[in-house]
């Protein structure tokens, strides 16, 4: 068992466990809070479904790299055959995931970018190296052989040992290193597009372009795993005696740089989510409102709990006059007070309510 098996596939399990938890949020945000469903987020979702394929094929390579079960010719025949195999289904699948996440990335920039037509022309294009780059590597990766079978024909295999080279497979280190440097200059240039494009955003606060271009930079750490991983691939290429040491490593970094795209590429659409969880945690912290607050009325003075009302007392003493006098009555009955009617200048009209406010609101 080479070094790192059991650590690649702890972490793929991980990885993919959190991956597939960030994708639900994702979806959850997406359709329960926005209401919006788009292309980017289906593609997604495929990228996580072939991540999981990528998995179960990472558990049989390294299942199919313990040599302890060869110990005959036979033997031997079944566990180079399983290895064979399963770097068949690696490089198919490794090169279809990568291609899933990048084009649900670049879905996401085309519909950001629509006000901007010289980043939409940018977008489409990287749209196509990436959509007819991924096919054609998936199909030069099965045809690697003619026939298919012989990709992990234990015949074949042996017969370079032989001195017999499979003139009917090509050499697949030349493919493997551009796989990996393809894979390298493409996360550059995708992750540092929109960090590019939100600086040179003047519309928005510059608080709001740090916090997005914080969110983006995520996708650094996909392109530290892609160098890492190119670096990698270099080791286990350039001697043959070392590839069961250095294929653990492979897969490792490779499933760092898939988990990491989908990870940072699925965190923008989770900002609905926190900002609800937000609200509701202020909710929580703040106090009750106090029952009183709604018995005292607009413009009455400010309520405070534990406040005690001054008692009104009726004075037994007149309220006008010296305090030793005694009340007297009127020495003669008042007459009642007659309405006066108005005599103004603007006319002898009188004005109703209805019409003063008709000239108020002219």
């Amino acid at each position: 068992m080479p070094r790192n098996a059991q650590l690649s596939n702890v972490l793929a399990v991980v990885l993919t466990s959190l991956s597939t938890l960030v994708v639900a949020l994702r979806f959850y945000s997406r359709h329960f809070l926005v209401g919006k469903l788009t292309s980017c987020d289906w593609v997604m979702l495929l990228a996580l479904i072939a991540t999981w394929g990528s998995v179960a094929v990472n558990f049989h390579m390294i299942y199919a790299l313990d040599y302890s079960r060869a110990g005959d010719v036979y033997g031997f025949a079944k566990v180079a055959t399983a290895q064979l195999v399963s770097i068949f289904l690696y490089r198919i699948s490794y090169i279809l995931d990568l291609c899933l996440i990048k084009t649900s990335i670049l879905l996401f920039y085309h519909h950001i970018a629509a006000s901007n037509k010289y980043l939409v022309y940018v977008v489409r294009i990287l749209l196509g190296v990436i959509i007819l780059g991924g096919i054609s590597m998936i199909i030069a990766g099965i045809l690697m052989c003619r026939p298919i079978s012989d990709a992990w024909s234990f015949e074949v295999f042996m017969g370079g040992f032989y001195g017999k080279p499979a003139t009917q497979c090509y050499n697949p280190t030349p493919f493997w290193l551009f796989n990996a440097t393809y894979n390298l200059i493409t996360d550059v240039i995708i992750w540092s597009l929109p960090i590019a494009f939100i600086i040179n955003l003047r519309s928005m606060p510059l608080r709001r372009r740090l916090e997005l271009v914080g969110i983006f930079s995520v996708g650094t750490i996909a392109i530290v795993a892609s160098a890492i991983r190119l670096r990698t691939m270099v080791l286990w290429l350039s001697d043959f005696r070392r590839q069961g040491e250095t294929v653990a490593n492979v897969l490792l970094w490779s499933q760092v740089e898939q988990h990491t795209g989908i990870i940072a590429a699925s965190v923008p659409f989770l900002r609905p989510l926190f900002r609800k969880a937000l609200v509701k945690v202020r909710t929580r912290e703040q106090p009750s409102p106090s029952p009183a607050a709604h018995l005292v009325g607009e413009g009455s003075p400010e309520f405070h709990p534990g406040m005690v009302r001054t008692p009104i007392i009726p004075s037994p003493s007149p309220t006008f006059g010296s305090s030793n006098e005694e009340f007297r009555p009127p020495r003669c009955s008042l007459a009642p007070i007659q309405p006066v009617r108005s005599t103004s200048t603007w006319g002898s009209t009188i004005w109703d309510g209805s019409q003063v406010r008709q000239v108020l609101n002219t």
